[in-house]
Order: C-alpha cells, then sequence, then structure tokens
C-alpha cells in the first residue's frame, strides 16, 4: 500500500479526486452512446455531429482558461469548473432533441477543455523537476484504474438497458465528479502569477519552440487512438484472430499503463533525455504498426500472437512517449504562465483526437498492410525530429529568460 498510495502532500488529493472522476468518466464512456441513441431517440449520426461540433468549441477554452489560471491562482478556477461541469452535466437528462444535446454538450465541453488546462497548471504548481514527471504519471496511473472501474460499474447499465439505469450513471457520475472537485480544497491555495506591465499577453502563442514541440508531440499521440479505432476493425475484417482479442488488447495496454506508467518515468529529469525517450518511443510504435500489420497474414494463432506482442511494444511506446511528454510541456514554459502554456499543450492534443480517426481510416483501415507501414513510419520520423527540436525550443527558452534577467 505504501508504493500505491504517494507521500502525504498535493498529489493524494490530487490522485484521489483524479480516481472518482475517473471512474465518472468511464461510466459515462460505456453508456452516454446507447442512451442518447437508444432512450432519447437520436441516431448516431446526429450524436457524433453534435459531439464533433462540440469538440470544435473545445479547442477554444484551454488557452483563455490557463491565462485565467495563471491570473487568478489554478485551484479555485479548477474547483469552480469541476462543479459546474458536474452541475450541468445533470442537464443532458433534460435533452429530448438534437439542438438540446448539441448546446448542452458544446457548454460543457468548454467548461471541461478549459478545466483540463487548469488542471495541468495545477500540478505545475504544487510540484517542481522531475516531481512532476512523476507525479503525471502516477496521476495517468490512476486514470486508467478508474476508467476500468467505471466501464465495469457502467456494464451494470447495460445489463439492465433501461432509461433508469442510464440515468442513474449520469446521476453518479454528477456526485463523483463534485466530490472529486471539492476534494481539491485540500491542496493549499496557489498564489496567482505576478502580471507583467510589459509584453504582449498571449505569450504561449507567439513562443514558436514551445509550438513546435506540441505539434511534434500532437503528430505522435495519434498512436493513443489506434487500440479503439483501428484494431477492431482490422481484427475483424482483416484477420483471422477472435473477436475476444480486441478486448485483450484493450486489456495488455491498461495494465501495463497500471503497473508501469510510474517506473518508466524514471530518468526522464530534463528536456534532452524526455526528447531521447520519446524517439525512443517512435522506433517502439513503427515496431508495433509491423506487428499489427503482419497479424493479417497468418492463422489463428499467429495473428492472435502477432496482435499481442504488438500491443505490448506499442504500450511501451505510448509509456516512454507519455512521461517525456509531461517533462517537455511544463519544463518548456516559463513558471509565470504555466497554465496558458498547458492551455496550448491540450489543445493541441484535442487537435490530435480529432484527426486521430480520419488518419487511421485512410492509412491501416484504407490502404491495408501499407497503410500500417506509412504510419509506422510516420511515428519514428516524428521521434527522431523530437531531438533537434526539442534542442532548439530548449535553446529559445534559456536566451529569453537570460535576457529577461538582464
Amino acid at each position: 500500500m505504501k508504493g500505491l498510495i504517494p507521500e502525504p502532500g498535493p498529489l493524494r488529493p490530487l490522485a484521489l479526486a483524479t480516481l472518482l472522476s475517473r471512474v465518472g468518466n468511464g461510466l459515462l464512456m460505456t453508456v452516454s452512446v446507447l442512451y442518447f441513441n437508444r432512450i432519447v431517440g437520436l441516431s448516431i449520426a446526429q450524436i457524433g455531429l453534435g459531439l464533433t461540433i462540440a469538440g470544435l468549441f473545445g479547442l477554444l477554452a484551454g488557452i483563455p482558461l490557463g491565462h485565467l489560471a495563471d491570473r487568478r491562482g489554478p485551484r479555485t478556477l479548477f474547483v469552480l469548473l469541476g462543479g459546474s461541469v458536474a452541475v450541468l452535466s445533470l442537464a443532458y437528462l433534460l435533452v429530448q432533441t438534437f439542438w438540446q444535446f448539441l448546446a448542452v454538450a458544446i457548454v460543457l465541453t468548454i467548461l471541461d477543455r478549459g478545466a483540463g488546462s487548469v488542471r495541468a497548471a495545477l500540478i505545475g504548481a504544487v510540484t517542481t523537476g522531475t516531481g512532476r514527471v512523476a507525479a503525471r504519471a502516477y496521476l495517468r496511473a490512476i486514470t486508467n484504474i478508474g476508467i476500468t472501474v467505471g466501464a465495469g460499474v457502467g456494464a451494470l447499465a447495460l445489463h439492465f438497458d433501461t432509461a433508469a439505469a442510464y440515468r442513474t450513471m449520469f446521476v453518479l457520475d454528477s456526485v463523483l465528479t463534485l466530490s472529486s472537485a471539492f476534494i481539491i480544497l485540500a491542496i493549499p491555495r496557489v498564489a496567482p502569477q505576478p502580471k507583467s506591465e510589459d509584453g504582449p499577453v498571449w505569450v504561449a502563442l507567439r513562443d514558436r519552440g514551445y509550438l513546435a514541440v506540441a505539434a511534434l508531440n500532437a503528430g505522435m499521440s495519434i498512436h493513443y487512438a489506434v487500440l479503439d479505432v483501428a484494431i477492431p476493425l482490422w481484427v475483424v475484417d482483416h484477420t483471422e484472430a477472435p473477436r475476444w482479442t480486441i478486448a485483450l488488447l484493450l486489456v495488455v495496454n491498461t495494465v501495463v499503463v497500471s503497473l508501469f506508467q510510474v517506473r518508466s518515468s524514471r530518468g526522464i529529469a530534463d528536456p534532452t533525455s524526455a526528447a531521447r525517450a520519446t524517439r525512443q518511443a517512435g522506433w517502439l510504435l513503427l515496431a508495433s504498426m509491423a506487428l499489427f500489420a503482419g497479424a493479417s497474414g497468418g492463422g489463428v494463432a499467429v495473428a492472435v500472437a502477432l496482435l499481442v506482442l504488438g500491443a505490448f511494444v506499442q504500450v511501451i511506446g505510448e509509456l516512454l512517449q507519455s512521461s517525456g511528454s509531461f517533462l517537455l510541456s511544463y519544463d518548456l514554459a516559463p513558471n509565470h504562465a504555466q497554465g496558458q502554456y498547458q492551455g496550448v499543450w491540450g489543445t493541441s492534443m484535442s487537435i490530435s483526437t480529432m484527426v486521430a480517426p480520419t488518419v487511421l481510416a485512410l492509412l491501416p483501415l484504407g490502404l491495408g498492410v501499407p497503410g500500417w507501414i506509412i504510419l509506422g513510419v510516420w511515428f519514428a520520423v516524428i521521434g527522431v525530429l523530437f531531438v533537434p527540436v526539442v534542442r532548439w525550443a530548449a535553446t529559445r527558452q534559456h536566451q529569453q529568460v537570460t535576457a529577461q534577467a538582464g
């Protein structure tokens, strides 16, 4: 238990709040689409369109709310945003038309994406140095555990398949989210960053080095959608593997991340080591894409073996890439504007999440084996580019700090 529970300090309430909120996320991930389709009566196309439009609005939230966290302090703002999401999410239970669904989804997505940036700023404010990487790694492991537990509870609603069962999950999510927001009050108040009297307000959007690294990270992060989007259709339509293999691969990913995310972050202490870890991740992702591609050329045993091996290699690359991402997002940003910079980083990740299904549809699912190889080469090339681009961004940051100190 000593290894599972963090030392006394801000990370403890952050971990508990993360666990509760992610259990709620797991609940809704399991039941929300079916609720809106089977109970409310929206078509799958309407649900997809509504979530896509809401996601586009959500892109506008991270940077300004992150900047507000710098000016007002991230703890209290995060509590307000989390509480607002918890209460307003119950409005989904009143939805009867597409336009009502769209309006609620837009408001909640804006608040939720903004809360993500504020949360990242809060983590940056209560941790320092390599402790930030370890904290983010620990919280990511907690996230996987919470979503898995939430999905298991949400499966109960799927079993009963009634309006009352689905609505109970929405209420439970609201309670968990509200509880997680109030738990954050156990963290001491974080003082706002002093406002600079000169210079541009939106410094993160003018930092070319940081923007370049964030863009590369977004390109690499497309791999997160491989197991969710590409693998299910690939297994069913292009391999001899049984359908249960899809669930097995998800279990492999979840278990490895939960057990080894913290350990994988050790040794990543500066931008140089983070860039090298990401370069290594790129090569591992190339190998995993080749293994997934090879699964289409054998019988049941060969297909299952290659798919499982590919999932294992991919998750090792994922551990390295995510740990490097944690450090770079903070270390390449000035402390006085962490919220704004985390907003930029979060926005780049949101863009990656939005474009990933299209990329996967065009490459592995559209082109087959050549598409998998092209995707793998894409990851490897980005990984190689990380080292010089991060070096350039770190040099620019050092020069800016030196100039300001002078």
